[in-house]
């Protein structure tokens, strides 16, 4: 059996665990030897409880300055996380080279994890990308802007993806294997397993048989079948909440839906039985818990939260229509991509005073998002997880040959 090593190098949240999970599961259970390194690692003993996974720390660049102009593109981002010089990038492919070595590594599953597409490039290890669309990026050039609400000079595109680049093949040609030309040759893979679909996509521009569907773990946590009280009044609109306790607008967040006529369902992660019991009152639960998403189907009108992919691919599987509070760029993006196709709305991060109130009301008034919605389930009402994942399996166990 083989030795496969999951890399997450950039990004945050913990939805690159959790989407793993799964998957490594069935490896294991396949008497693979899986290895994991990870961006963050406080809690991967409870992501992985009970499996025979090892796991370390991924390789991270401190960068020596603070940049304060808005990211352009994906080679922007990398050029921030030690992509500007060779003499920051080499240092982080040694690592993660030592990483697979310590490893055995006998192929790479890499999510959001661009260096270590360099450092298996040099060792000649097989990859397969496992992620969002924003985690790969088209076979364009130059690759596209990611702040599409900003005018971006094609010439900028160009240039610093050439930089980038540059930087890239230097470390290549040290390490004597071939160079690039594009950046988006660094994705040119064994297998590219694009877990989204591409209404969910950050990107356009791609091939529609290059869809795997998204991956979300929508089983766990706790039922709402098992909340007295929760949801109890037949008549009231029944919203789900799931935020966070840094969110910036917490506190406006939750005050508001006193005055809003539905009944509420909050998880917030970070919130103790203290701090929920600021909030709650006559149309608003906590659960303190994160909340089995596949428990609120056929009973939530609607889903509030910061966009994040599995989130928003497990509501709208069920027909629920969101309300999307994104804390960051790629959140935003796929904010705006959902938002184009009537499948939920947006309080843009600019936004210094939302109006939550009105965004809930109008949205649990308005029709066609819940009827976009439903036809986005109907869409893919075939779509099974679990087939999804052997199929992800089969395609790995088939590089390893």
């Amino acid at each position: 059996m083989a030795k496969i090593t999951f890399c997450w190098e950039l990004g945050g949240g913990y939805g690159h665990i959790a989407s793993f999970k799964p998957l490594a599961a069935i490896l294991l259970s396949r008497e693979h030897t899986v290895s994991a390194v990870l961006r963050y690692t406080e809690h991967a003993d409870t992501f992985f409880k009970d499996m025979s996974l090892a796991f370390t720390a991924a390789p991270m660049w401190e960068p020596f300055k603070e940049y304060t102009s808005p990211t352009i593109s994906y080679a922007d981002i990398i050029m921030r996380h030690g992509y500007d010089s060779m003499v920051s990038l080499l240092p982080l492919v040694e690592q993660w080279r030592k990483k697979f070595s310590d490893y055995g590594s006998e192929l790479v599953i890499a999510d959001h994890s661009p260096t270590a597409l360099v450092a298996a490039r040099t060792l000649n290890v097989p990859v397969a990308l496992f992620g969002t669309g924003f985690c790969a990026p088209p076979p364009v050039y130059p690759l596209p802007s990611i702040t599409p609400w900003l005018v971006s000079d094609e010439n900028f595109l160009i240039n610093i993806e050439l930089d980038v680049v540059a930087v890239i093949n230097k470390v290549l040609k040290h390490f004597a294997v071939p160079e690039i030309k594009y950046l988006h040759e660094l994705f040119n893979v064994d297998e590219n397993f694009l877990c989204t679909f591409p209404e969910l996509d950050h990107y356009d521009k791609r091939s529609l048989d290059g869809y795997w569907g998204p991956i979300f773990n929508d089983k766990s946590g706790a039922s709402i079948s098992d909340m007295s009280g929760v949801w109890s009044v037949a008549r009231k609109k029944k919203v789900f909440v799931y935020t966070k306790k840094e969110y910036r607008f917490i506190n406006e967040l939750l005050v508001s839906l006193k005055n809003i006529n539905a009944d509420f369902l909050v998880h917030c992660a970070g919130f103790n039985t203290e701090d929920a019991a600021r909030y709650e009152c006559d149309n608003i639960i906590f659960s303190i818990e994160p909340v089995q998403m596949k428990s609120i189907a056929s009973q939530a009108d609607l889903v509030v939260c910061h966009a994040g992919h599995g989130t928003i691919a497990s509501s709208l599987l069920m027909g629920i229509p969101l309300l999307l509070m994104p804390n960051q760029l790629e959140q935003t993006l796929l904010a705006i991509k959902t938002n184009a196709f009537k499948l939920s709305r947006y309080i843009s991060m600019e936004d210094n005073k939302p109006n939550f109130a009105s965004f809930i009301g109008s949205l649990l008034a308005d029709k066609a998002y819940k009827k976009q919605s439903l036809s986005f389930a109907e869409q893919y009402r075939g779509f099974s997880q679990d087939e999804q994942l052997e199929e992800v399996v089969f395609a790995c166990e088939e590089l390893l040959l």
